[in-house]
């Protein structure tokens, strides 16, 4: 959670403008993160209605973060997101690729967007990260 926390400080202080989507493996720890940070969260356990209005909220800059586990990785379009943060990711090459396509999206003003991927030193996770990043194409 020291990670987050810098990187949540270092987008929401330097860059006020930032839309900030972090990505979780699971319900659990998305809840957790919207506790301790105040984020708000959508799982697949918020109802439509919900959904629709904190998707509205983070589009019109009223929420500038929002915390998700997999419900987000497909078939939602947020092109205001330009801030990814993955927090305990699986092997899935698709996954990745599909998080990234979140803050990947063509905007009027080709907006810079960044893709973080936490993962702990000396695990199995530094390993995938590695092998998925060769496997995209992507540097480090």
């Amino acid at each position: 959670m020291l990670a987050l926390d810098h990187l949540l400080k270092q987008h929401f202080v330097a860059e006020t403008r930032s839309r900030v989507l972090i990505f979780t493996a699971n319900n659990e720890f998305a809840y957790q993160i919207s506790q301790k940070f105040l984020i708000p969260a959508i799982t697949h356990q918020t109802k439509t209605k919900e959904r629709t209005a904190v998707l509205q909220k983070f589009r019109t800059g009223e929420y500038a973060m929002l915390v998700t586990s997999h419900v987000l990785d497909e078939g939602i379009d947020v092109p205001e997101a330009n801030v990814g943060i993955i927090l305990s990711g699986t092997a899935s090459q698709r996954e990745y690729v599909q998080r990234l396509g979140r803050i990947l999206r063509k905007t009027p003003d080709d907006k810079l967007a960044r893709l973080y991927e936490v993962i702990a030193k000396d695990t199995v996770e530094c390993y995938v990260s590695e092998r998925r990043r060769g496997a995209t194409g992507e540097s480090r």
